[in-house]
């Protein structure tokens, strides 16, 4: 196991035991790293993995501390949206709202553990289903995995596509929520700023590579998110509706 992943391990471990209690702040990196024998970075790693999935929270300036529980489901698969349209029969129209490159802000660069300044791409694209929009893909991609990323007609194959095409991901970290939407989500999707959108944040890797950091919205009464397990074959499959 690596040693990101063991720190994880303790944590979570003093935690589940009652150690950490919920609110509790927890020994700064420079602590723990001098307590387990790791780089501050190897904890850095570790406390954000854990923060981006809800075991802990950050202030800044301040610390990080246990978080409050969240109820937490798996889910392992995520299909295409695209591909989801079609296949229902439904007519599929796409709008590239932006596709620009950027310089990674200070949290862009924790998230793909680069220097702050590093080039990334930026795309938004909106996905409708028979003129309906369905789903905002709010998505960065790792310049170093995809150089020609901008350069690409994303109207006529999807970023998912184009990305698996250059190497398919071999891990991935997932957050679903329900959030209130943005002005900016509600006129991209159409909606009242009462209706709340279901939000999945994904982090991709490609073995030690983090090639992108995706968050898709979706409106909460044009979509739904459907688990379904086959416990003779243990390999859970995932549909988006």
């Amino acid at each position: 196991m690596p040693l990101y992943e063991r720190i994880k391990t303790y944590v979570t471990d003093r935690i589940s035991s009652g150690v950490w209690k919920a609110g509790e702040k927890v020994p700064s990196e420079n602590e723990l790293a001098s307590m387990l024998g790791a780089s501050r970075l190897t904890v850095h790693r570790a406390f954000r993995e854990l923060t981006d999935v809800g075991v802990l929270s950050r202030l800044h300036g301040v610390g990080t501390f246990v978080a409050e529980p969240k109820p937490v489901s798996t889910i392992v698969k995520l299909h295409n949206i695209a591909d989801e349209i079609r296949e229902r029969g439904d007519k599929l129209s796409v709008k590239v709202h932006k596709l620009q490159k950027v310089r990674a802000s200070e949290e862009l660069a924790e998230h793909f553990e680069v220097a702050a300044g590093t080039t990334l791409f930026h795309s938004v694209i909106v996905y409708s289903s028979n003129d309906m929009p369905v789903q905002i893909e709010d998505r960065y991609v790792s310049a170093e995995f995809a150089p020609d990323f901008i350069k690409q007609d994303f109207t006529a194959r999807s970023t998912t596509d184009y990305l698996q095409a250059i190497a398919r991901a071999t891990e991935a970290l997932l957050v679903i929520e329900a959030m209130p939407p943005s002005a900016e989500c509600c006129r991209l999707l159409d909606i009242p700023r009462t209706e709340p959108c279901l939000v999945v944040t994904r982090q991709t890797r490609v073995k030690n590579l983090v090639t992108t950091y995706t968050r898709f919205y979706h409106p909460s009464s044009r979509h739904r998110i459907v688990s379904h397990f086959d416990f003779r074959d243990a390999s859970p499959r995932l549909a988006r509706r």
